[in-house]
């Protein structure tokens, strides 16, 4: 008896640091400058690595009993479900070995300080790298980010006894239109939209005041000039991307939230109202941030993200009142009219030269078409692009970039198309999981909200380098592991 007793209390603790992790995790990403140096990059390394062992050890407990100790986990024996998550695992486990392989199986390794490679014996029908530091390096960062994954999965997934009865009854005797959204998962959301909120404020005072300084600290060293940095991104376009990849998101939880409590009583829930009704400046704070920032891509694909979005919520609403509509057209001109009182100023001359800026990239993805070619099936190794791009250079005057500014291509080069498929069809399963069964109910215009935000990252991604930052592919993850909660109906064992 006290044996499971002591196994009870270790599943609680470990639950209890594994949510501590996470939200660590979410914050110290982007105000850690991004999360672009070493030291901060280990930092994550270490927090995801902590997370995968503590959801480790809580699989090991419920080895030892039917569930978790005091907890419910949806569905678990849904066919469905189960073959979600057998693909799904599959699809990482392939992605780590290969990276694995690749790190281990090095066709050279590259001495930055000679700019020389010192080439090694290695099996060619086997994924192998042309350098071996930066391969292991990937391996090690993909498998932190997969421990935090699954980690936050397992943990969205687990709920008390009483939630899920709760969940069960009321989204069945409402067939899913006012079923809550599990506590966990709101808090998540709450502390992605809190620290969205106040990075999102410091970044316009930083830009209105005109400071070269990240949170008035430091002097990046690659983007010196204001007008290329945002908040805390030495890079303009990655703060965009990180915002563009949220503020839909939040959007998405801000609408669950108000239709789980329509058909509730006014009474039992008028403070929750209240406090609901504070996403919206929430959502309107951080979607101006890709105007402010002069980003020409973050403009571009928040237009996208504000007209897919406000379709959603006037389709969501199509019975509703006249002043409903009228409203998320006013919460969506909110949103162009500041952003462009506080940004265009600066924008407008880069929007102007924005085919110049086509143009340039196109040189780039020459060389980089050229590297996929050269490197088809196998890849030059996870991460090493940077590397590998001296020797497709025009001439030694070109600059030497570190990524390619177009991820999609990217992965192509260092993984091949045999490590790259695996990797979109992951993806792709992820996006799909609304419509398997066994899992959290999720409403769907929550859940087109959310592929709104990823597809809108996704689009970044065929032009810039939003999945080579740590702290925005950190998020993009986050996002992906509550889409891969979500399902038309849920089901509790």
């Amino acid at each position: 008896m006290s044996s499971e007793r002591y196994k009870c209390q270790f599943y609680r603790i470990s639950d209890g640091l594994t949510e501590g992790l996470i939200y660590f995790a979410i914050l110290f990403g982007p105000w850690a400058f991004g999360t672009t140096q070493p030291w901060s990059i280990q930092v994550m390394n270490g927090v995801g690595l902590a997370l995968g062992l503590l959801w480790l050890i809580k699989l090991g407990l419920r080895c030892t009993k039917r569930n978790a100790p005091g907890a419910v986990r949806p569905a678990p024996g849904v066919l469905r479900e189960r073959r979600f998550t057998w693909l799904l695992a599959a699809g990482t486990l392939f992605i780590l070995l290969y990276c694995l392989i690749s790190a281990w199986n090095a066709r050279a390794i590259y001495h930055p300080d000679q700019w020389s490679f010192e080439y090694r014996h290695a099996v060619l029908w086997l994924p192998h790298s042309y350098d071996q530091a930066s391969s292991w390096a990937a391996f090690w960062k993909y498998l932190a980010l997969a421990g935090l994954f699954w980690a936050l999965r397992d943990w969205l997934l687990t709920m008390s006894p009483k939630e899920a009865a709760d969940l069960e009854a009321k989204t069945f005797s409402n067939h899913g239109s006012s079923a809550r959204l599990p506590v966990r998962l709101r808090r998540l959301f709450w502390v992605l939209a809190v620290n969205g909120t106040v990075l999102a404020a410091q970044g316009l005072m930083q830009r209105v005041e005109g400071g070269n300084k990240l949170l008035w600290l430091i002097v990046p060293r690659y983007e010196p000039d204001p007008i290329g940095q945002f908040g805390t991104f030495a890079y303009h376009a990655n703060a965009a991307q990180y915002f563009n990849l949220l503020w839909p998101a939040v959007l998405g939880f801000w609408w669950a939230s108000v239709r789980s409590l329509r058909r509730r009583q006014a009474a039992e829930n008028s403070a929750r109202h209240s406090r609901v009704a504070v996403l919206l400046p929430c959502v309107l704070i951080m979607a101006i941030c890709p105007l402010v920032s002069s980003s020409r891509g973050g403009a571009i694909v928040l237009a996208g993200n504000l007209i897919m979005a406000g379709g959603i919520l006037l389709l969501a609403q199509w019975r509703s009142h006249w002043t409903a509509k009228a409203l998320t057209l006013l919460l969506l001109a909110s949103v162009v009219g500041g952003g462009a009182l506080l940004g265009w100023k600066t924008l407008a001359p880069r929007m102007e030269m924005i085919q110049e800026g086509y143009q340039e990239r196109e040189g780039l993805y020459l060389a980089g078409r050229y590297m996929a070619q050269d490197n088809a099936w196998f890849g030059t190794g996870p991460e090493t692009f940077s590397t590998m791009y001296q020797l497709y250079r025009h001439s030694e005057t070109d600059e030497w970039l570190a990524y390619l500014h177009n991820d999609w291509l990217e992965t192509r080069i260092t993984f091949g198309w045999l490590g790259a498929t695996p990797i979109f069809l992951t993806l792709l399963l992820v996006l799909s999981r609304w419509f398997w069964g066994g899992g959290i109910y999720g409403n769907k215009y929550f859940v087109m909200l959310l592929w709104v935000s990823l597809g809108g990252c996704l689009v970044h991604a065929c032009f810039d380098f939003p999945l080579q930052i740590h702290s925005v592919l950190t998020l993009f993850l986050v996002l992906g592991a509550v889409l891969s909660c979500l399902a038309r109906r849920w089901t509790a064992s």
